[in-house]
């Protein structure tokens, strides 16, 4: 007797391994690599749902990983919480995170990012014609609304506005052209800030008012 036919949506390895998906995943590769290149040159950590192919970031110095079961493949074979030390790498890109990952991947990259170092977050924008495409992908990822209040909750300093990537629709005639929130995917950027230490006040100004000048 045949499997019947399931009607959940397909998982995002199988839909990201797809002619759509790896589309999408090329083009914010694009734009990423871009944007990395003006950064400082630090170590960085780049986490994709599939691997990239033959596709390598411009800096060598950083590892690229991609979801493999319940691990991670790629530059190494690893778990969570990830093999690196803490503070130690410069900016983290994160390519549409399983919702079920979501949490435990953005609480180990501000634990591995160092202080003024950057989040990228790549996410399916829910508005989009997009959605309409691909077999209903975009239905399995979080929202980018729910990814903003995480990085605010984790003390990350969320940088507006956002980035959108993917292919444009243009609106009615005389709409003013093409609207980028209908893009694909956005990209989220966030920095991790850590408050500098209040030096303590001079000794004549803790007995009293300060001195007339």
């Amino acid at each position: 007797m045949p499997v019947p036919a399931s009607s959940r949506q397909p998982g995002a390895s199988t839909w990201f391994s797809g002619q759509a998906g790896q589309w999408l995943l090329a083009e914010e590769r694009r734009w990423l690599a871009g944007a990395l290149a003006s950064r400082p040159v630090r170590p960085w950590l780049w986490v994709a749902p599939v691997a990239a192919g033959g596709w390598r970031p411009p800096s060598p110095r950083g590892l690229l990983l991609h979801q493999d079961g319940a691990g991670y493949a790629g530059s190494v074979r690893c778990g969570l919480p990830l093999p690196l030390p803490s503070e130690c790498v410069g900016d983290v890109v994160l390519q549409h995170p399983a919702p079920e990952r979501l949490d435990a991947l953005l609480e180990e990259s501000v634990r591995v990012l160092v202080e003024g170092g950057r989040l990228w977050l790549c996410v399916f924008t829910p508005w989009s014609p997009y959605r309409l495409r691909g077999g209903g992908a975009p239905g399995f990822a979080p929202s980018p609304g729910l990814c903003r209040r995480r990085l605010r909750a984790l003390g990350l300093q969320y940088l507006a506005p956002a980035h959108f990537v993917g292919p444009c629709w243009r609106m009615r005639p005389g709409a003013g052209g093409a609207a980028a929130p209908l893009r694909a995917a956005c990209v989220i950027m966030a920095e991790k800030r850590v408050a500098a230490p209040v030096a303590p006040l001079p000794l004549r100004w803790r007995r009293g008012a300060a001195p007339a000048a």
